[in-house]
């Protein structure tokens, strides 16, 4: 393991209860959905928000060197207390999204943690069923090894890229996470099994399938959930195995459908916030019996 300590990015129950805030086209285009202006600017300035109000109820925060260094800034200023991880992933994304392909971008490795205050760095890669990985855990070999170098957490999220209603998508599930499990990253990062859309029982037992094959401790994420049934998903998640979240627009979405956003981060945000933070200290696998 790093330098730095797990409990840089936990809860005092060892659980994780993280914001991503590290979008970019995807999030321009909630923006554009949402009829709220996407410009550069926008972007920044709303994940600067999102930041200051969410960073001091977050276990961590996970920001963008791309559109966040407002944020990032602000993290270290603000809320130094406050597990701060940054991404390190080069996207292929067209304009409003979505994303296409993701690399390791080890230029920005050691730029992001010369700026101090890092506890973590992310990166993102696909899981394609029957694609051949081997370039895909290179580059995960590549981004754990040069984290363990520089001092820090390597968060690897693997996403597999199979739609939800997918019969194969639970079995891809447990395959990534053998994948990229075996190369013994900090924090796995992965989705909701069955993108929550099973049962509380489901997603506990599918939970468990990803916690025996990954060995390390994962979060899930809250893309492609429905968000009233987010908090009960990660509850079951939780009791499968999953040792909290890294979720960003089940959290900070509502807030560009308000008339005020600032707002509606600074209570709705919160206390969705709030919520899964209870669900997290009482469900979730302590990182301490996973290491």
């Amino acid at each position: 393991m790093s330098q730095v300590g797990y409990d840089a990015l936990a809860r005092p129950r060892g659980g994780f209860a993280m914001i991503a805030i590290d979008a970019r086209e995807s999030m321009r285009g909630l923006f554009r959905d949402a009829g709220r202006p996407s410009d550069d600017g926008d972007l920044s300035s709303f994940k600067r928000v999102a930041a200051q109000e969410l960073g001091s109820l977050a276990s961590a925060v996970l920001c963008d060197p791309v559109y966040g260094s407002d944020a990032i800034a602000t993290m270290r200023d603000d809320h130094p207390d406050t597990g701060l991880i940054v991404a390190v992933d080069a996207f292929d994304e067209p304009r409003f999204g979505p994303l296409r392909e993701s690399r390791l971008d080890e230029a920005a490795m050691a730029a992001a943690v010369a700026g101090g205050g890092v506890a973590a760095l992310k990166l993102y890669l696909f899981w394609r069923p029957g694609a051949d990985e081997v370039a895909r855990l290179d580059d995960a070999r590549r981004f754990i090894e040069r984290c363990q170098e520089l001092g820090v957490l390597s968060l690897l999220e693997g996403v597999v890229a199979v739609q939800p209603g997918d019969p194969r998508f639970d079995d891809a599930l447990v395959r990534a996470a053998e994948g990229f499990g075996a190369l013994s990253p900090d924090v796995y990062k992965t989705q909701l099994p069955t993108f929550g859309r099973g049962d509380d029982e489901t997603v506990e037992r599918e939970a468990r399938r990803v916690s025996d094959a990954v060995g390390v401790p994962w979060v899930v994420l809250s893309n492609g959930v429905d968000a009233p049934r987010f908090p009960a998903a990660v509850a079951a998640a939780c009791r499968g195995g999953a040792s909290g979240l890294l979720a960003g627009r089940g959290i900070w979405r509502p807030a560009l459908s308000a008339a005020d956003p600032v707002a509606e981060l600074a209570t709705g945000g919160r206390a969705r916030l709030r919520e899964l933070i209870d669900i997290v200290d009482t469900h979730a696998r302590p990182w301490s019996q996973v290491v």
